[in-house]
């Protein structure tokens, strides 16, 4: 019997050591999420693309360790920003409607397939696309129900600009118009980088880029 336990002995220890070993390398959410924004900080501030794919990669892996993670919104919103980037459209566009798919009422999902929509129209160019997208994202919200939000009324002109033709000087007038009818001053303002009307008019065209939030405490 003696001689038995020392046949599995060496056996015992290497698993311990197994498990040991998978302990120490496995890293923990704030660790994950910590490395990857030094990595994207860093990547940002000496422009170097490779430090920020090691941030997307380090993102990508927390998410396939930690699926059921509360700071999934966070990063998949920091894969899609890091992917427009590095000009991976696809990807960028692909990971918002993976966070739509899966945290379906949030906010979150209403901010993912509205940037799918403009992706494709104001820096894809893909008119058919855009077109698809917008009525989409429409069909599942067709007014705001939050103050201050914009963004199915940015769709909605959006949508009018690209079947009619229009350029953004006749979106603007619209609005401008609207508001002449309903007696306010106050200037409506299309949901995409912040830019009021009048601001839009100065630059003639509208420019959105998914922000990653560089700042953002990942204690909380």
């Amino acid at each position: 019997m003696f001689k038995k336990k020392l046949l599995f002995l060496p056996l015992v220890l290497m698993l311990g050591f197994i498990i040991a070993s998978c302990s120490q390398n496995t890293k923990t959410e704030e660790e994950y999420l910590n490395s990857a924004k030094s990595l994207l900080d860093s990547g940002t501030a000496k422009k170097d693309d490779n430090l920020k794919k090691e941030s997307l990669n380090l993102y990508k892996e927390f998410l396939t360790k930690y699926p059921s993670s509360t700071k999934g919104i966070f990063v998949y919103n920091q894969i899609a920003g890091i992917n427009f980037d590095l000009k991976n459209f696809d990807e960028s566009i692909k990971t918002y409607q993976e966070l739509a798919a899966k945290y379906p009422d949030t906010k979150d999902a209403k901010n993912s397939l509205f940037m799918v929509a403009f992706i494709y129209d104001e820096t894809m160019k893909n008119k058919e696309k855009a077109i698809t997208a917008y009525e989409e994202f429409l069909k599942k919200y067709p007014k705001d129900t939050e103050e201050g939000e914009k963004l199915s009324e940015s769709a909605t002109y959006m949508l009018q600009n690209l079947k009619s033709g229009s350029n953004m000087e006749d979106i603007i007038k619209k609005i401008e118009e609207q508001e002449k009818k309903s007696g306010t001053d106050k200037k409506e303002e299309i949901k995409t980088d912040g830019k009021s009307p009048q601001e839009i008019k100065q630059n003639k065209t509208i420019e959105v880029k998914p922000e990653t939030d560089a700042n953002v405490d990942t204690k909380k």
